[in-house]
């Protein structure tokens, strides 16, 4: 009976620390936004992309790769490469270098990062077919994303929980899902 009890608290814990990353993550990008006027590039090699751009913004050099405030408490591995559990919404500054605060229409409706796998830098929606949310939060898994990836073989179980997004606007939701809405700078 202690221990169903004492795993969920553990959980939650992390889900709070996930929480933090983003805020951090979140206040980093509008200073950046504020200095470049634009918001960090999603994929654009071999420029610097988001997690590399925001390095001096949470205190790091810039030669650094993610790691601290880029790695969610619940994966402690660091994702697929092992400096990235977060990634950036498809729709900013991906193969883009302009898009800034006021080309964001819906910015408490617009998702900014959001918990990955680590695969990818930057974040699909659930409907893409390159779906990256992991929904590792609330009793979710290390391998509850829509995407089979694979770190998959030999998983038996999936259990998908949920997943910690940060918005434009500042504040973390918990996720069941992410669908397109999230994902589009415009008002829906």
């Amino acid at each position: 009976m202690l221990l169903p009890a004492l795993t969920r608290a553990k959980d939650k814990g992390k889900t709070v620390a996930c929480s933090g990353n983003l805020r951090q993550l979140i206040l980093a990008t509008l200073m950046y936004e504020e200095d470049s006027r634009a918001f960090p590039i999603g994929w654009s090699p071999p420029r610097s992309i988001w997690y590399q751009q925001l390095q001096p913004y949470v205190g790091k050099k810039t030669n650094v790769l993610g790691g601290g405030v880029f790695i969610c408490p619940a994966d402690p591995q660091g994702g697929e490469w092992g400096f990235l559990t977060y990634a950036q919404n498809k729709e900013i500054n991906s193969g883009r270098e302009d898009i800034g605060m006021r080309h964001i229409l819906d910015p408490v409706g617009t998702i900014m990062f959001g918990d990955t796998d680590g695969w990818d830098s930057c974040l699909y929606s659930d409907t893409d077919s390159t779906g990256n949310v992991l929904y590792r939060h609330s009793g979710g898994t290390k391998w509850s994303t829509k995407t089979v990836r694979a770190t998959r073989r030999g998983v038996r179980t999936i259990i998908f929980g949920r997943a910690n997004g940060v918005f434009v606007d500042g504040h973390v939701e918990l996720l069941r899902k992410a669908p397109d809405r999230l994902f589009t700078l415009k008002q829906d």
